[in-house]
Formats: structure tokens, sequence, C-alpha cells
């Protein structure tokens, strides 16, 4: 089964159990990133949705260097 759209606030929760940290926020967007500022790309979410779309999700999980079974089972622990 694919992974579908989950709230943004839950995927606040899975980046800080992963390590992230929120950094800025720019206009609308709320900027996410590793405290030692590895990853490649930081995180950016939108923070008007109330939930963070499917393709942000797969990108996201990609910077991370995180399977999708990992992210399942984070969040299965966070809810």
């Amino acid at each position: 089964m694919g992974i579908k759209p989950i709230p943004t606030k839950l995927f606040k929760k899975f980046l800080k159990q992963v390590g992230c940290v929120y950094i800025r926020t720019e206009g609308g967007h709320e900027i996410w990133d590793r405290e030692d500022g590895s990853l490649l790309r930081p995180i950016t979410l939108q923070t008007k949705n109330k939930d963070v779309p499917t393709l942000h999700i797969h990108t996201s999980l990609e910077n991370l260097g995180i399977s999708k079974k990992e992210f399942e089972d984070i969040l299965s622990k966070l809810k």
C-alpha cells in the first residue's frame, strides 16, 4: 500500500523523531534540517496546508535516507 497524505502536525512529530529541528519560517514555509546541517536539502513545509502531500513525503524520505517501511514504523509509534 502506498503512502497517503498525513496531517502536518504528525509530519512535524516525525521530523523531530528522526533528528530534525525547526530552523526558521520564510513566508508561509517552515524550514527544517538536522541539527548538524547534514541534509543535502532542508525540508520545507507549507504552514497553511492541513496535510502534507504524498509527493512531498516521498521527496522528504529520500532526502532523509528513510525507507517507506521505516517511515510507517515510526508513524505507528507516534500515533
